[in-house]
């Protein structure tokens, strides 16, 4: 399902990495106009004193400068949880690629001019929700997959310790969930890490 635009950034906070000056007063004054609030993060030796772990991914969002050599340290490089707009100054290939590798979505070219700052907003916040949205469908799939292996793996072992058929199996496995209160799946790996097979007794009706 594809997620809803957002259109309206008030309420936001916006966390500004980079240095304060000409370059940014316009992002500045454009972005509380927008209705956000505005932090600079402070720079230790050319790095942001920030943590990404602590960041809301429901309020934040990252302005990062391409001109600071790796602003986020250890964590450049990797996808933040966070939208992250790309403020370029210098436009060398290398420099747009460590933006990207940052997780950048969008872009501002520096000096900033306020009437470019909603646009890249919308396609920043936008694309990351669609990017985040495909991340937790891929882990859903994956998930699913899974499950899938152990459901197949819990009827095997259900028909070997017990003699019967897959649907047997499956039956058994159905009503045992059930009384568990956990579904098939789950209840099937439970099973499996557990190795209690042989306490899942096929009992026949007969």
């Amino acid at each position: 399902m594809t997620p809803r635009m957002t259109q309206n950034f008030s309420r936001r906070r916006a966390l500004l990495v980079c240095k304060a000056g000409y370059a940014t007063e316009h992002l500045e004054s454009m972005l509380v106009k927008l209705g956000l609030t505005v932090e600079y993060v402070p720079l230790e030796e050319g790095q942001a004193a920030l943590s990404l772990n602590e960041l809301d991914h429901h309020r934040d969002i990252l302005f990062l400068d391409g001109d600071l050599p790796s602003p986020l340290g250890e964590a450049y490089g990797t996808t933040p949880p966070v939208p992250l707009i790309g403020l370029v100054g210098l436009e060398a290939p290398s420099r747009l690629k460590a933006l990207l590798n940052a997780g950048a979505t969008s872009f501002l070219k520096k000096p900033v001019h306020g009437s470019c700052v909603y646009s890249a907003l919308f396609l920043g916040v936008n694309e990351h929700r669609m990017r985040f949205s495909l991340k937790k469908s891929a882990e859903k799939h994956e998930h699913k997959r899974h499950q899938r292996k152990a459901l197949i793996k819990a009827i095997l072992n259900l028909m070997e310790v017990n003699s019967i058929d897959d649907d047997t199996a499956y039956e058994m496995l159905r009503k045992e969930s059930m009384k568990h209160r956990m579904n098939i799946e789950d209840y099937s790996q439970h099973l499996l890490d557990e190795c209690s097979f042989r306490d899942v007794r096929y009992q026949s009706n007969h």
